[in-house]
């Protein structure tokens, strides 16, 4: 109907309803795989063979990064002249005034659904994003490649044990930040991205790399190297997730 009211009012009581649901372990014991990449691919089941069930089936949730971090980078690029066009007043007055109620409507949506215990409220920061890709890809290099980049490093240890990056086969912004990320995924890169954490240093205290894998997707089943790739991530993911837990219980 276009009314945010009715809209909030059947957050509300879906996340009512979802509170209900008992669980088999506390919300923050459960590992969390990051899903980021190719906005369609990462979305779509049939593209992604269904890997969020897999990984569920393995004791995974998977957390995908969702459809308002390209709304806000696209923000981000209008504001920054990063477009191939430019606004006049009456365009500014628009764009700022847009800006505000998606922010606005935003917060107000994740902190409805936070009632649910599964969500967290947390609103996407898109310069942090772009300020933890910048040493790896520049921002004029416009596109998804620097949101793949800048999610995984913000995502990983922060809130995820492991990240998988899915796109269409050979597509190139997938194939450039599948090459950035798998010489940064490391525990020296994540720590830059917040060097006075005590959190993260005390997880990557002994941790050189982490968990990440970048997969190619035609709509064909996954092949068995793939599969294999996928078990031994898991591992990785799950030890990494036991220090975090450790860590965390300390703090």
């Amino acid at each position: 109907t276009g009314e945010f009211s009715a809209l909030a009012s059947q957050i509300t009581d879906t996340a009512d309803q979802l509170q209900k649901i008992p669980l088999k372990k506390a919300v923050q014991e459960v590992p969390i795989i990051a899903l980021v990449g190719e906005i369609f691919v990462r979305r779509d089941q049939l593209s992604r063979q269904f890997l969020t069930e897999k990984l569920a089936k393995k004791g995974f949730a998977t957390i995908c990064s969702p459809i308002a971090e390209w709304m806000w980078y696209s923000d981000y690029a209008a504001k920054n002249g990063l477009t191939h066009y430019s606004l006049n007043l009456k365009g500014k007055m628009g764009f700022m005034l847009k800006k505000f109620y998606m922010g606005r409507y935003e917060k107000r949506l994740k902190t409805l659904m936070t009632k649910s215990g599964l969500v967290h409220a947390e609103p996407v920061d898109i310069k942090k994003v772009i300020e933890n890709a910048r040493p790896y890809i520049s921002p004029e290099l416009t596109g998804e490649a620097i949101l793949t980049v800048g999610s995984a490093l913000t995502e990983i240890v922060s809130n995820a044990c492991g990240v998988i990056a899915i796109g269409p086969f050979g597509c190139m912004p997938n194939r450039l930040s599948e090459a950035i990320l798998s010489k940064s995924m490391t525990g020296k890169a994540k720590l830059s991205t917040d060097p006075t954490s005590p959190y993260l240093n005390a997880v990557l205290s002994d941790i050189q790399d982490l968990p990440f894998l970048a997969i190619e997707s035609d709509g064909s089943p996954f092949p068995q190297l793939i599969n294999a790739k996928v078990e031994s991530f898991c591992l990785r993911a799950k030890r990494l997730h036991e220090k975090m837990l450790s860590e965390s219980g300390r703090k």
